[in-house]
């Protein structure tokens, strides 16, 4: 799993002024995530916010986890209610776009997250880069997702043996392309 993510490191958007690098800490800390530290970003010339930051962890594992497992919830404390908006982040300091080799997973019900959806296919191809539930505007799941990789053969064989899956919610999982 170490090539997820390069230099430990997460990509956090929607971070309001009131959000200090303590704020970030402790919110990352009561949800039982561990991170080195934070890093806000600020405009250099005007020193305002730039809206994201960074959060720094020992290792890529616990990042990847911390993304998967925080990612769409609740940031404890923000005024109005805020939710987690993170993702890979690369080592030039900016919020990874690579595309890899995207599935699309239907069928999911209400109760899997991010988390689960990851665990389910990261226990099974290790080049699993993401893996994310759809949700509505008031954060309420779809029923389908997007998980990716970072090897074509694995994407390929997971398209070929994974539909109709059982194990993750109540009904079998749906497979295609993305």
């Amino acid at each position: 799993m170490s090539s997820n993510i390069i230099h430990c490191q997460l990509w956090m958007g929607g971070v309001e002024p009131y959000m200090t690098e303590g704020f970030i800490m402790t919110a990352f800390q009561r949800m039982g995530e561990n991170p080195l530290n934070v890093k806000v970003m600020r405009n250099k010339i005007t020193g305002e916010l730039c809206g994201y930051c960074f959060v720094h962890f020992e290792n890529d594992d616990e990042a990847i986890k911390a993304m998967h497992k925080l990612n769409g919830k609740f940031i404890p404390n923000t005024t109005p209610p805020t939710r987690f908006r993170l993702n890979n982040a690369t080592s030039s300091g900016r919020m990874s776009t690579s595309l890899g080799y995207s599935l699309w997973v239907g069928d999911l019900t209400p109760e899997v997250d991010d988390y689960q959806l990851y665990k389910t296919f990261a226990s099974r191809y290790e080049s699993i880069r993401t893996a994310k539930v759809v949700m509505d505007s008031v954060g309420y799941s779809k029923g389908y997702g997007f998980i990716r990789f970072a090897n074509e053969d694995e994407q390929k064989h997971c398209l070929a043996n994974m539909n109709g899956y059982k194990g993750l919610g109540t009904k079998p999982l749906k497979i295609s392309s993305a």
